[in-house]
């Protein structure tokens, strides 16, 4: 099952957000939120 999340509100830049999904795309959502909770980016 493929999802897209959209956020046309967003006040940061494309690239930073793109850094974070990079990171947690792919995963399961337990790491995935162990992986954010200690991202130290705004996204």
């Amino acid at each position: 099952m493929e999802v897209a999340a959209k956020y046309k509100g967003a006040r940061l830049s494309a690239q930073k957000a793109r850094l974070v999904a990079d990171q947690v795309r792919g995963k399961a959502v337990e790491d995935a939120l162990d992986i954010l909770t200690f991202s130290p980016k705004k996204a």
